[in-house]
């Protein structure tokens, strides 16, 4: 036996329930503030080009017509001279500058496609020009 007495065991303090309550707020408030979703991301508009002023629009400037006539800066230009036409415009304007390509919405997308594959096929860089219009609502 000891003469000293053995000092009473504490007990450990319980942290759990602390730590749900931690996370019940974090999961409260992430389910306050967030979505999974946002509602722009959801909803997408077609592109629309009609009853556009062309001297507004960003130069150089490739325009596709819905049967596949080409016209940079006002100018025919024929599909199998693009490529060419393409790098001659460019080279007037500063560099940097990117070849906007106008396309009509109604034209397939398989035309449109090879057109800008031949508009960029000697490496220069293409922006498309589109035009964003609300839909009216459903009445």
């Amino acid at each position: 036996m000891s003469i000293i007495p053995a000092q009473p065991r504490r007990p450990r303090p319980d942290f759990t329930l602390n730590i749900i309550n931690v996370v019940f707020l974090l999961l409260l408030f992430y389910l306050v503030t967030g979505s999974l979703a946002k509602q722009a991301e959801i909803e997408a508009d077609v592109p629309v080009t009609a009853n556009l002023p062309l001297e507004r629009l960003p130069r150089p400037l490739l325009l596709v017509t819905a049967a596949g006539e080409l016209f940079i800066d006002g100018q025919p230009v024929s599909r199998a001279n693009l490529d060419a036409a393409v790098r001659e415009v460019l080279a007037r304007h500063e560099d940097g500058a990117f070849l906007n390509i106008l396309a009509d919405r109604s034209m397939p997308a398989s035309l449109f496609l090879d057109i800008v594959a031949r508009a960029g096929a000697g490496g220069a860089p293409l922006r498309l020009v589109t035009l964003r219009q609300r839909l009216e609502p459903a009445k």
